[in-house]
């Protein structure tokens, strides 16, 4: 009965409203009518607006924050990849090693050799003007050598030093380590060190000492410079989640708490109200992690909901009339922005918004659209110049083949020039030097088939046979399943070429064969090459086995450089093993993994020199 009387009420109530209405004059609905639309307009492009922008910051800031960290990342991984190519030519460099090779500081030739490291060590400080200082600290004499260019914190560098290294963790599955810290100068100035163990390279393993840089890095300088009040934040994080970096210093050596959240080589997460988004260090045991609040993502939708609002709330109090000045001053600046990003969604990035005529309220929209693409242009710049430089190294690349190409083109007019006058013994030769060289260079590879090295040791026995008027004999026998396994070049010339020089060679007016087979055993080929020589006793033969892998100047360096290399590339397990044969010569075994896919850089740069 109740309810029944309620009803009746609000039908009556919307009655007379109904009526009162009705009675209104024209003019009066008409801005009523207007207001309402526009209201109601106003609403719908306030949701779609909040939603759209909401989303498209949202992209835009994940785009910037992946852009910086991929910048960020290319940069330290080039910044890290020369300080290591700086340690290890310190560490090879003959100084550095004479140095380390004093037992004492009496020492005849101490002063000689430490004065030369030294040097050595000004050089390097020199090129590198982010090079703050170098420490090479000698283990068997106890000693440090030290080239700087600001004083410690602390006088006692070996002190510093050893505490900083035991800190720091191994990077790049090697011996390097590489901390990021304020040990060694005062106040908060943070830098990073550089560790390299440096070895004997006449002895393997036998460690002598070690190689301490320290290095002001662009990049780290750059997160500890970042301002937090932006929101967005950066910090270089291992992969073990030990930060390395970051704006809050004293987080630098604790565990990050999302650690467990880093996976892969890039993505990104949430994580107590912000959102994170990393990239891995190619090559390298480091992520680069930017982070922004979840709240500096919804901050300009926020405000522009708010700018709506308010002109939402005048247009409702003000007049039809003034409405109409309301909603020219409203979708104008509105229009000119939409079409302004459809312009840079066509590709042009040089598009504009005029701060002047956008009005007050939509001011700092203009600036903020002005400012997002100068931003742009400049990454994009940036990417531009980085592909320049990539064309000009592939550029220099190719230009670095012209000589060798030259040099086969040469040989071939000589080859044809020979032929066309009848002589074929220079026509013979000369192909095979220019063979021989070919494989010499192979595109700079520095492993291939066995196949291609069998042929390239064919031409050099050819060359030898010229010179020597035909006394060395072959014989090769290669099972088919041999054929395509890796070897690292001039692995069999050399061997042939002490088989020659120290055993046929030396049996004057006599001639010698040399025997070369090849065979699969499970996941293993074995190599062996025999000669007809002068032969060696059993006590020679012993003691070329027990100075392949050391160094000693009476022993061949061709034989010793053949087997370092293939126990680098493979292992201690695999090289050479000379033994006597039945024909009174010598035989050489070289024991080899099966493999077809060997990776080509392993013996490039220091390690191919030993």
């Amino acid at each position: 009965m109740i309810k029944t009387q309620n009803e009746s009420y609000q039908e009556k109530r919307m009655k007379k409203w109904i009526e009162r209405i009705n009675h209104w004059k024209l003019d009066k609905k008409m801005q009523v009518l207007v207001t309402t639309s526009i209201i109601m307009m106003t609403l719908i492009i306030l949701a779609v607006s909040t939603i759209s922008s909401v989303t498209s910051m949202k992209e835009k800031s994940i785009e910037l924050l992946q852009t910086n960290n991929d910048t960020m990342a290319e940069n330290y991984v080039t910044a890290l990849e020369q300080y290591k190519a700086l340690a290890v030519a310190i560490v090879m460099d003959d100084t550095v090693q004479n140095y380390l090779h004093c037992t004492s500081k009496r020492d005849p030739s101490y002063t000689g050799y430490a004065n030369n490291a030294v040097n050595t060590m000004t050089s390097c400080q020199n090129m590198y003007p982010d090079l703050n200082f170098i420490g090479i600290v000698s283990y068997q004499m106890d000693d440090y050598l030290y080239k700087g260019t600001e004083a410690l914190v602390s006088s006692d560098f070996q002190q510093v030093y050893a505490q900083d290294y035991q800190q720091c963790k191994n990077v790049q599955n090697s011996t390097m380590r590489i901390g990021f810290s304020n040990r060694y100068y005062k106040g908060s100035r943070y830098t990073l060190s550089v560790y390299f163990p440096i070895y004997d390279l006449n002895v393997i393993m036998m460690e002598r000492g070690l190689l301490c840089m320290n290095f002001t890095n662009p990049v780290l300088e750059q997160i500890l410079e970042n301002n937090p009040e932006t929101g967005s934040r950066t910090s270089v994080i291992q992969t073990d989640g030990t930060i390395v970096a970051d704006h809050n210093k004293e987080k630098i050596g604790e565990r990050a708490s999302y650690e467990d959240l880093l996976k892969g080589d890039s993505g990104e997460f949430s994580w107590k109200g912000r959102l994170y988004i990393y990239q891995k260090v190619s090559g390298w045991n480091y992520y680069i992690v930017s982070s922004i609040a979840s709240l500096e993502l919804y901050a300009p939708s926020i405000r522009t909901i708010i700018i709506m609002t308010v002109i939402l709330f005048f247009m409702v109090l003000l007049s039809f009339f003034i409405v109409k000045l309301i909603i020219r001053r409203v979708y104008r600046p509105l229009d000119q922005t939409v079409q302004k990003m459809d312009q840079v969604a066509a590709g042009s990035l040089d598009t504009r918004l005029n701060v002047e005529s956008m009005g007050e309220d939509f001011q700092k929209l203009a600036t903020g659209f002005n400012s997002m693409m100068e931003k742009i242009l400049v990454l994009m710049d940036q990417v531009k110049m980085e592909q320049h430089q990539i064309e000009q190294i592939r550029f220099n690349s190719l230009q670095s083949q012209i000589q060798p190409h030259f040099l086969y083109n040469t040989l071939e007019c000589i080859h044809w020039q020979a032929m066309a006058d009848g002589n074929k013994e220079i026509s013979t030769l000369v192909m095979a030097l220019a063979k021989y060289y070919r494989i010499c260079l192979s595109k700079g590879h520095d492993v291939i088939p066995l196949e291609l090295e069998i042929e390239h040791m064919k031409n050099y026995l050819i060359i030898q046979n010229m010179r020597y008027d035909n006394i060395i004999g072959s014989e090769i026998q290669i099972e088919e399943n041999c054929k395509e396994t890796m070897i690292p070049k001039l692995t069999l010339q050399p061997l042939v070429e002490n088989s020659i020089y120290h055993g046929i060679k030396v049996k004057e007016g006599k001639k010698g064969s040399i025997f070369l087979k090849a065979v699969r055993e499970g996941d293993h080929v074995l190599i062996t090459l025999a000669d007809t020589g002068s032969g060696m006793t059993q006590a020679q033969i012993d003691a070329m086995n027990q100075q392949l892998s050391e160094y000693d100047e009476s022993f061949g360096y061709g034989v010793r450089n053949v087997n370092k290399r293939i126990e680098l590339l493979y292992g201690k397990d695999y090289g050479l093993y000379y033994l006597r044969n039945e024909f009174g010569g010598v035989t050489v075994e070289i024991q080899l993994p099966y493999t077809t896919e060997v990776d080509d850089g392993i013996l490039k740069g220091d390690m191919i020199n030993v």
